[in-house]
């Protein structure tokens, strides 16, 4: 006699499940980059047979983990209003937002390959935006001109994942680590006489 099906799981229960386990893969593995799978599973109080149906390993968890922080950096971009403000305060409040938004998704930043031109390409098409504001500065003198405004986003983008890798060491709070940043890259980039 042929064993009776499982009942399909709702969709609703389906990404509730997988929201759930990002979730918590981000926060455990931010904190210990060398958590299990199942360690993962219980964080997100779901069986590893759950983990394992919507991830096969954990190179698929940690592709997926990607993908949802490039698409919260993307948001996170949109809700520091781009065209408020001079171009210094408008960097300002990127360089904090994003700062916190790494934090949050430390493990990708410290498995991510910085040569991988798959992520390079996600990365700066994330940031192009940041790029346009960086432009807008040039233009209006807050910013030098002689420095690229790709450039300066890469470099602001290094200082980024420079601080979230060192973060379990310096021992610095969100805002401490971001004012650094921020210092670090307006002390380069920035015009003797800025108009912040």
């Amino acid at each position: 006699m042929p064993s009776p099906k499982q009942p399909a799981v709702p969709r609703i229960d389906v990404e509730r499940h997988q929201r759930a386990l990002l979730a918590a893969a981000a926060d455990l593995l931010a904190r210990d980059p060398d958590s299990s799978m199942a360690d993962v599973a219980q964080a997100a109080n779901l069986t590893r047979a759950t983990l394992y149906r919507h991830f096969s390993n954990r190179q698929t968890l940690l592709k997926a983990i990607q993908a949802e922080a490039l698409t919260r950096a993307s948001e996170t971009l949109l809700a520091c209003r781009l065209d408020d403000g001079s171009v210094l305060e408008v960097l300002q409040r990127v360089i904090g937002a994003l700062g916190k938004h790494g934090m949050r998704f430390r493990i990708i930043l410290m498995k991510a390959s910085d040569s991988s031109p798959r992520f390079l390409t996600q990365r700066d098409q994330v940031l192009a935006p940041v790029v346009e504001v960086v432009k807008r500065g040039q233009l209006e003198g807050d910013i030098r001109s002689d420095l690229s405004p790709e450039w300066i986003v890469t470099a602001m983008a290094s200082l980024l994942i420079a601080a979230v890798r060192a973060a379990p060491t310096t021992k610095q709070s969100d805002v401490d680590v971001s004012d650094l940043i921020f210092r670090t890259l307006v002390g380069g980039i920035a015009t003797d006489n800025p108009k912040n």
